[in-house]
């Protein structure tokens, strides 16, 4: 009924029709309603007035034209009272094509509405099943990427806030956590991964100074001179997997050793020719088990006769806490002197600076080989 006696006003069939004075609640387009019959659809605002009482809620309206004349607003369904009338004429024997004519609605939306009816027995529009989606635009998805390179970790929930809080979208645009999700990993071609984290301690002004020390004294040195040593601990239990599937409700059981009292070390020596020597022990390491190693690496020799460590090389390795032992550092040194070769340490909290980190995918190894790593650690970890 509303949209009847607007449709009549804006056709001037209505004379001196004034909407705020009208008892029904009506949406009031706009005055040039004529510029509407020349765009396919034209943007405005409109109010609700209700009685004595003026609601001043504003919402966007796309107005377009139906071909029988009417108007309706694009994404919004019209008023019941459209659809009740729509039944009246059907039942009164009236044509769809003449409901349609009558109404000034699309024929697709009166057999729409009879459709309905005739196999649900209701007259009433079916609930929403899809809403407004906000636009992702260009400004968001940068702003998203460059969230996302300065903090990898950033949930969607607060990039949520941070679209809101630094005035990137308004409230009505502010895309949900799964849209932004679904963005990432569409758009920006972000995938889940895990993170690789460099210790925020290593950027103070005395650890950077540290850094610039250590990298003027290892630029001296020629790539195949340097040979970086580490140590990696592996337990029995460290092939065992985190993940499974089951039904979707269940949990996802399965029979793993829990508790390994065999603990082994990995000894490594890494250099620009790759792998060049390796040891495993029985439980942990220490100083003298360090010593050990150093001692029977100046004694290897390669294929081609020449000694692993010549003169002039150096040895790099991270400041764990035995390695700078009371007597252990002073001997390695001695010992490594005498065959010409340097012994130089990391910096605190850079871990990323000695290759062997990039050696060292045992985890990953062992997890594929989980029996193999269950039964014989050993064997495993040297594979």
């Amino acid at each position: 009924k509303d949209l009847l006696v607007l449709q009549r006003a804006l056709r001037n069939e209505v004379p001196n029709w004034d909407p705020e004075e009208s008892d029904w609640q009506l949406p009031i387009i706009i005055e040039q309603f004529h510029h509407a019959k020349v765009a396919p659809y034209l943007p405005v605002k409109r109010h609700f007035v209700d009685g004595p009482f003026v609601q001043h809620q504003a919402a966007n309206v796309q107005l377009r034209l139906t071909r029988h004349g009417g108007c309706y607003d694009s994404g919004r369904s019209y008023p019941d009272v459209i659809r009740e009338r729509v039944l009246d004429l059907a039942h009164a024997g009236t044509s769809q094509c003449q409901i349609a004519i009558e109404l000034r609605v699309s024929r697709g939306y009166v057999q729409k509405v009879l459709q309905q009816y005739t196999h649900k027995n209701i007259s009433i529009r079916s609930p929403r099943t899809s809403f407004f989606v906000p636009k992702v635009t260009n400004e968001v998805l940068e702003f998203m990427s460059v969230e996302k390179i300065i903090k990898p970790s950033i949930y969607a929930s607060e990039l949520r806030e941070r679209l809101l809080l630094d005035g990137i979208v308004d409230a009505d645009d502010l895309p949900s956590a799964s849209q932004i999700n679904k963005r990432m990993r569409r758009d920006l071609v972000m995938s889940k991964k895990k993170l690789s984290v460099i210790p925020s301690e290593s950027n103070t002004p005395e650890q950077i100074a540290r850094q610039d020390e250590y990298l003027n004294v290892i630029s001296t040195f020629k790539p195949h001179q340097i040979h970086f040593f580490d140590e990696a601990s592996v337990i029995k239990t460290t092939g065992n997997r985190s993940y499974g599937n089951a039904t979707v409700g269940e949990k996802a059981i399965e029979f793993q050793r829990y508790a390994s009292n065999a603990n082994f070390t990995v000894n490594l020596l890494h250099s620009l020719s790759g792998l060049d020597y390796y040891n495993i022990l029985d439980g942990p390491s220490n100083g003298f088990e360090l010593l050990h190693f150093f001692e029977d690496t100046v004694e290897i020799q390669r294929p081609d006769g020449s000694v692993l460590l010549e003169r002039g090389d150096c040895v790099v390795m991270d400041n764990c806490g035995f390695h700078h032992g009371l007597f252990v550092e002073p001997v390695l040194r001695e010992l490594l002197n005498d065959y010409g070769v340097q012994l130089i340490y990391q910096p605190p909290y850079c871990p990323y600076l000695n290759t062997c980190e990039y050696c060292f995918q045992l985890k990953e190894f062992l997890r594929r080989c989980h029996i193999l790593a269950m039964e014989e650690t050993k064997i495993a970890i040297a594979e």
